[in-house]
This record gives structure tokens, sequence and C-alpha cells, in this order.
């Protein structure tokens, strides 16, 4: 059966509640609070470093899913709107998060029409397996991206053999094409996880202690591990101050 973007989010996001909608659908609760609790912590890394405080700024936050980012933002004074291509998704965010906006659309058909201080697309891209819609997606968000705002994404940033039909992973040299020309200036990666959320062979027994694996790997960070092209990363990347709409 071939991929469908729209349908297959929304049979998932129907299916699994909470962040087992957008994490690890197989994988416990637990296991999947532990995974975005680190992915708190780099973002909350990676927006200390950049020197980016969230409130009274815009952020567009694609691809919302679940809340999990648009809360992060709101919590943190932020000016959040949302975009999801899954009605089941505007829906549910639009009743819980009345103070953020969510918009009904997928990134790689249509341009946005206003810029944010801030675009989240937060393990959203690599979900884009057609080629041609990949790249629209892309320049759609760094034309989103405010004089001065930042651009956020994720991917291993190397092509990976062997993924389910809904992945595909993509080469740094493959966004820098893209957003360096559209203005924007490739900055620091974080790896988001090294046990968490990584395919652990004969070792996969211990997914089921989440717990011992969030420190472990907030360990292993700290430490400078997960740089290597099997783990997901954090790219930031900003746009000149005095960019020009494109």
């Amino acid at each position: 059966m071939s991929y469908r973007p729209r349908e297959f989010w929304e049979q998932v996001l129907t299916q699994h509640p909470g962040l087992r909608g957008t994490g690890q659908p197989g994988m416990s609760s637990a296991y999947n609070d532990a995974c975005y609790a680190l992915r708190r912590e780099v973002l909350d890394r990676a927006l200390r470093e950049a020197g980016f405080d969230p409130r009274g700024r815009g952020v567009l936050d694609v691809g919302s899913g679940r809340g999990f980012f648009t809360a992060y933002y709101l919590q943190r004074g932020a000016r959040v709107t949302g975009i999801d291509i899954t009605s089941a998704s505007v829906t549910d965010l639009s009743a819980r998060f009345p103070d953020a906006r969510f918009i009904l659309g997928d990134v790689s058909e249509v341009a946005l029409d206003q810029r944010w201080d801030l675009v989240n697309a937060f393990d959203v891209l690599y979900h884009i397996v057609d080629e041609a819609r990949f790249d629209a997606a892309l320049r759609h968000l760094a034309d989103a991206v405010a004089p001065g705002g930042l651009l956020l994404v994720t991917d291993t940033f190397s092509a990976l053999p062997g993924l389910a039909a809904h992945n595909r992973m993509r080469p740094l040299e493959r966004y820098r094409a893209i957003l360096e020309p559209a203005g924007l200036t490739l900055g620091a990666r974080y790896p988001t996880h090294v046990l968490l959320n990584s395919d652990l062979g004969l070792l996969r027994f211990v997914n089921r202690v989440p717990w011992l694996l969030l420190p472990l790997d907030r360990a292993l960070l700290a430490l400078g591990a997960g740089r290597d092209r099997r783990h997901n990363q954090l790219l930031v990347a900003r746009r000149r101050a005095s960019s020009a709409r494109g």
C-alpha cells in the first residue's frame, strides 16, 4: 500500500492517544513521555544557545500533531500558529488551545502568507517522502521565517536505507542547497536522542524501562554522543536580519 500522508496521519492520530500518536505508537506511553522530555530539553538548549526567548514572539508550529510543541511555546509566552494536514489534529488542538490559531493545510502545497520569528518543524520534514514536495515544503518554511528569525528542523542529515514507507532522511547538503539561497544560514546541530527513539537490536528489552534510558541519554548527550549518521538531530538555521522576502 502506498503512503498517503493525510490519510496515514489521520488514522494514526485517531487510533493512538497522547504522544504515541506522533511518537512511537508501538511503545508505551511512559516510553513516549521520556522521548518527548528529552526533546524538550534539547530544544531548551538550542533556543538558549541561539539567544532566542519565545516570549512575545510569533511561532509557527509545523505538523502540530498532538500539540506538544504548541504547548511548549505557549507556556513560554509565544504567539503560536499551528499548521497540520489532519483535521483530527486541528479540531482537537483548536479546542485545547484557544489562545493559539490553527490552520488545516499541507506546507508542501501552499506557500504561507505570513512570517514568524520562529518556524518549528520538529520531526516533520522527513515524513515528506516525495522529493518535489519536500523541496516545496522546505522553501515555503524558509520563506516563512522573519528577518533575524529561526527555522528549526530535525533529520539525521544523512541518507539512510531501509526505513519505513513514511520516513525519508536526507543529507545536510540537500537542506543547505535550499536554505542558503533562501537567505538562511545553517547553524548548530543538536542530537535529540541516543538510546531512546532508536533501534537497540538485541538490547531492545531495555525499552521497557524508559525511566532508566532517559538519564542515560542525558548523560550520553552531555558527553557529545549521537552525532553519527544514525541519530536524529535538531538543526538551527537563521535568516539574516536584513534579508528581504524572496
